[in-house]
């Protein structure tokens, strides 16, 4: 599921599509900052879990009013 999250924040669309290695290395980077600044705010992991479907939905949906 990682991997699937750092393609998609990284610009790959779930729709078919080219993706780029610079993208998913992005996403990835911006994962690492999310996942820090989650816990350096303390939030519980059942919090954090949330927080983070509430990224990939914001993310799949700029991909797809992106295409």
């Amino acid at each position: 599921m990682l991997l699937f999250w750092m393609a998609v924040l990284g610009g790959t669309s779930l729709f078919g599509g080219k993706g780029t290695v610079i993208g998913t290395i992005v996403g990835a980077l911006m994962i690492g900052l999310i996942n820090n600044g989650l816990i350096l705010m303390g939030l519980e992991f059942s919090q954090q879990l949330i927080a983070r479907g509430g990224i990939i939905i914001l993310a799949v949906a700029l991909s797809q009013k992106r295409s």
